[in-house]
């Protein structure tokens, strides 16, 4: 598994023509739980955009067992919010860990 979280606001790309490019897409309350991968080679790349933040990502109960030859930056997080709670390994900088003591439910 090369990925196992993997989000992109950035396609450069649409399906017709008759889309608004201005159109800013509200991407909120995304929540992973009770999950577990084997051999991945990066935990997550999160990209949302300066103009439309990935919010309220909520990641729980979730464990990554990496391969070998795994990334050593393990998370790539840009323009997201959220919380993580029970989480391996640590998540980025922007998806803070909320530890073990006060468990969390995402919903």
């Amino acid at each position: 598994m090369k990925l196992v979280f993997w989000m992109t606001g950035n396609y450069l790309s649409h399906p017709d023509n008759t889309y608004d490019p201005n159109a800013i897409p509200v991407i909120q309350d995304i929540n992973y739980c009770d999950m577990v991968a084997e051999n991945a080679m990066m935990a997550g790349r999160l990209k949302g955009g300066p103009m439309d933040t990935f919010a309220g990502i909520c990641i729980s109960n979730v464990t990554i067992r990496l391969t070998e030859k795994s990334k050593k930056l393990q998370w790539n997080c840009t323009d997201v919010t959220g919380i993580t709670g029970s989480m391996a390994p640590r998540p980025c900088d922007l998806l803070p860990n909320q530890g073990t003591e006060k468990p969390i439910t995402c919903e």
